[in-house]
């Protein structure tokens, strides 16, 4: 006997003539749907990452940094590069020097945490391996302008005067106007990439949700025209806001019966969501 999510599940599925449920909030780096903007992003990460520079990607919460990261991350092969990727902020010092040695496989029970040491594994991994380190740091926006200091001093590290590691800081635009600081001028000297990500077109829109239907194995028109319009100024091209009304009104169409969902049943959805979509 099917569980009563399972069966809700079903009948929203059956609903909509879907084989699974689209608009997920996690999607695997190769089911990602990538736009110009995506691709065009990753290939400036390569440069950076290829001179063991600093890169920063700056976008508004739901723009897609963490897909990018992922996407990133599952594009570079662990053989060249030890990869270090810090998805929590860390503000004291001690604490960011801790997880980088975690992340290198030492017991940090044990290790004195200083930029010193760190530099020291680092160096140490390169000899042994012939991998430069590369260290992700998500959410950079909650960085302190001190702990960003310190980012520098490791971004220094050098093995017989060949730079050893990469560093990308994927944040809000408060990252941004932290990194514009008078004090933050020696960090941002060593920024080899500076990327935008910017909210999706109308058109880059209606693809996206074109595309999230299809991948779901839908066949046939479930948005009309309007709807896919009004999504658009709703969510203002943000990714996660469109999954987010996306998915609410595929909720609510399969509740009341539609067949298609319409404008009226997306402004219906927006007046009882929450904030920011009320509007």
């Amino acid at each position: 006997m099917l569980a009563v999510d399972e069966l809700t599940m079903k009948e929203f599925l059956d609903h909509w003539g879907m084989a699974h449920l689209p608009f997920p909030k996690t999607v695997d780096p190769a089911q990602l749907f990538l736009n110009e903007r995506f691709q065009r992003a990753l290939r400036q990460l390569m440069h950076p990452l290829n001179t063991r520079e600093i890169a920063v990607v700056i976008g508004e919460a739901g723009s897609g940094k963490t897909s990018l990261l992922d996407l990133l991350m599952s594009s570079i092969s662990s053989t060249r590069y030890k990869i270090i990727h810090l998805p929590v902020p860390l503000n004291k010092p001690r604490e960011l020097y801790r997880s980088i040695a975690a992340a290198m496989g030492v017991n940090t029970t044990w290790f004195g945490a200083d930029v010193l040491k760190v530099v020291d594994l680092m160096s140490y991994s390169y000899i042994e391996s012939n991998r430069p380190c590369l260290v992700l740091l998500d959410e950079a926006h909650l960085l302190t302008p001190a702990t960003l200091n310190e980012l520098r001093l490791l971004s220094n590290t050098k093995v017989k005067n060949d730079p050893i590691l990469a560093l990308m800081l994927f944040g809000q635009p408060t990252l941004a106007s932290t990194l514009k600081l008078p004090a933050m001028i020696p960090l941002a000297q060593r920024i080899g990439a500076w990327i935008n990500l910017a909210s999706f077109t109308e058109e880059e829109c209606m693809q996206y949700i074109d595309w999230h239907l299809n991948k779901a194995g839908s066949q046939r028109e479930v948005f009309s025209l309007a709807a896919r319009k009004a999504i658009f100024r709703f969510s203002l091209g943000n990714p996660r806001m469109i999954n987010r009304l996306a998915w609410e009104c595929l909720n609510q169409g399969c509740l009341d019966g539609a067949e298609i969902i319409t404008e009226e049943i997306l402004a219906y959805v927006c007046k009882n969501i929450g904030p920011h979509l009320g509007n």
